[in-house]
């Protein structure tokens, strides 16, 4: 047993914590009050994102949906619409998920029991920790990336943190270090000290609470942990996308469900070289313009390349060329292709009001900027 087996050490990790947290925390606006529904919120959005990035994203989600049940009402497009910009789609579907099931089967109120909150989409052993201690005060632990990186230092834990042996053991010494109550400080405070103290890289142990009760620090071996598997290069992937222009619009389509991009608006685009992560590709290589007229049943003329861009999603990097195109003559319908829902020609000042990737947005800004480079001619 580590250090946690120790009653006055837990002890002291806590009440030093919890110290040094009241006076440093920052004033961040999911912990205006005990709200399970904001909590809820501010938890999906900061999964692998910062919390700078996340905090203007959650003002514009909750001036568009407040409660529970303005989210649970909501259709899906305009869910991702006011996500939009902050990636992992996948969590703004599975919070609006919880949100129904909260109306559905919770009469609109989060339950403050652990196996009801752990039965909502899209949360976990870590995510329902947060908002049962943080909402409710319940006594539940957490791991997550900044926790797990304080716990593997406080306790001189040697081994890949990845390991489901690693994980069992530092939920257990989270588990004994939660306090009775005051639990949802102890465990924010816990994620404040890795944010702003104990650091990946170079830890700030001179103005850590509890660095004299660290055993990593002790040992001298801080900066070593935690130690963790190297993750594999992301794989790289190869696309080519048409801004198709007749006058001022432009040629978009919508993906059709399931998967990453359900829903969500794009110039035609096709897969060319590498794994296809997002279903683009038709079996066999084609050529832009017939994989455009494929995808919209637009005949077109793709004319230079623009612009190439560069974007990461899941375990993939992607490197997209964006060409000119222009509607070619003689008759043709839109008529949704594979994997599409809906074509539309859309003028390029108004495609904001649609939903797109960041990497889509990258070029509505492109063609925003230049637009003759593109061939759209004003409104």
């Amino acid at each position: 047993m580590g250090p946690d087996g120790d009653a006055g050490w837990l002890a002291s990790v806590r009440s030093r914590l919890l110290a040094w947290f009241e006076e440093e925390k920052r004033d961040l606006p999911w912990r205006a009050d005990r709200d399970p529904y904001r909590i809820l919120v501010s938890e999906m959005m900061l999964v692998q994102t910062t919390v700078a990035a996340v905090v203007p994203f959650f003002q514009r989600f909750l001036r568009e949906f407040p409660d529970v049940q303005a989210l649970a009402r909501a259709d899906e497009e305009r869910v991702l619409k006011a996500w939009e910009g902050l990636g992992y789609y996948r969590r703004a579907r599975q919070l609006h998920a919880a949100a129904k099931a909260v109306v559905e089967l919770h009469g609109g109120r989060i339950p403050d029991d652990p196996t009801a909150v752990r039965a909502l989409p899209g949360v976990g052993r870590y995510m329902a920790g947060a908002i049962l201690s943080q909402a409710f005060d319940r006594p539940e632990p957490i791991v997550e990336a900044n926790s797990r990186r304080v716990l593997a230092r406080l306790l001189a834990w040697n081994e890949d943190v990845g390991t489901a042996a690693s994980q069992e053991r530092l939920w257990d010494a989270a588990a004994r270090l939660v306090p009775p109550s005051g639990a949802g400080e102890f465990n924010q405070a816990m994620m404040e000290l890795g944010a702003l103290i104990c650091t990946p890289r170079s830890p700030r142990c001179m103005f850590c609470p509890v660095s004299q009760l660290c055993e990593g620090r002790r040992l001298g071996i801080q900066e070593q942990l935690p130690k963790a598997t190297a993750k594999a290069p992301p794989t790289a992937v190869v696309e080519a996308c048409a801004v198709v222009a007749d006058g001022p619009r432009v040629l978009v389509v919508r993906r059709a469900g399931p998967g990453l991009w359900a829903g969500f608006w794009e110039f035609p685009t096709i897969h060319r070289e590498g794994p296809d992560p997002a279903s683009r590709s038709f079996g066999m290589p084609v050529e832009l313009a017939d994989g455009v007229e494929r995808l919209t049943g637009v005949r077109v003329q793709v004319g230079d390349l623009v612009k190439s861009l560069n974007y990461g999603v899941t375990r993939y990097r992607v490197r997209l060329d964006a060409f000119a195109g222009r509607r070619a003559k003689g008759k043709s319908e839109v008529a949704p292709g594979p994997g599409m829902s809906e074509v539309s020609w859309v003028k390029a000042d108004s495609l904001h009001a649609l939903t797109f990737s960041a990497a889509s947005r990258r070029l509505i800004a492109a063609v925003a900027a230049a637009p003759s480079a593109w061939g759209v001619e004003p409104s």
